[in-house]
C-alpha cells in the first residue's frame, strides 16, 4: 500500500478557498438574521468573519476577506465596538486588530437590556400616560377603551418582566437549552 501523498501547493489553495467560501456562506447568511433583526447586514458579516477566525485579524483583513469598502468596515467595526460584540487587541507590532464576544448570550443579553428594555419602557410609559386620559374621559367618565389599554400594559409588563428575566442571567442554563432540543 502506498504512503499518500503530500498536499500539492495547488490543493491546499483549493482547499483554503473552499474554506473561505464556506465562511463567508456562514457570514452572509448571520448578516441577513442580523439584517432581520434590525441591524445592518455588514455588522453580522464581520463580527461572524472575526467569530471563524483562528487569531484576531486587521480591518485589511476583514475588508479584504468581505470584500468591503474601508468606510463600511470602520463604521461596521465601531458599532460592533460600541455593542460590545468585537474589541481592538494590540499586537506586538502595535497595529489594531479585532476579536469577537464569543459568549453568543452576553451579546443576545446586551441587546435585550439595550434595545428591547428601552422600547418596552417607552412602551409602557405611553399607554400609562394615555390611560391616565382615557381614565379621566369626558365629563369623568372613562372611555370604553381604557380597559383594552389595561390589557395592553400588563403585556407590556410581561414582556419586559421576560427580557428582564432573559438579560439577567448573562447566560442560558443548560436546563434551558435541553427544553429546546428537538
Amino acid at each position: 500500500m502506498a504512503s499518500p501523498r503530500p498536499p500539492t501547493r495547488a490543493s491546499v489553495k483549493n482547499e483554503a478557498a473552499r474554506c473561505r467560501d464556506a465562511e463567508l456562506r456562514v457570514a452572509d447568511q448571520i448578516g441577513r438574521l442580523m439584517e432581520f433583526w434590525g441591524f445592518k447586514r455588514v455588522h453580522g458579516r464581520v463580527w461572524t468573519i472575526l467569530f471563524l477566525a483562528q487569531q484576531p485579524l486587521s480591518a485589511a483583513d476583514i475588508r479584504h476577506r468581505l470584500d468591503i469598502s474601508v468606510g463600511a468596515t470602520s463604521m461596521a467595526l465601531a458599532e460592533l465596538r460600541r455593542w460590545s460584540a468585537v474589541r481592538e487587541v494590540r499586537s506586538g507590532s502595535r497595529s489594531v486588530h479585532f476579536e469577537p464576544e464569543t459568549n453568543i448570550w452576553r451579546l443576545v443579553s446586551r441587546v435585550l437590556q439595550d434595545r428591547e428594555r428601552r422600547m418596552l419602557d417607552e412602551t409602557l410609559e405611553l399607554f400609562e400616560g394615555a390611560l391616565a386620559v382615557l381614565h379621566t374621559g369626558i365629563d369623568g367618565v372613562s372611555c370604553a377603551s381604557a380597559r383594552r389599554v389595561e390589557r395592553l400594559i400588563w403585556l407590556t409588563r410581561l414582556a419586559r418582566g421576560m427580557v428582564d428575566m432573559l438579560s439577567s442571567r448573562g447566560e442560558l442554563a443548560a436546563q434551558d437549552t435541553k427544553k429546546m432540543r428537538v
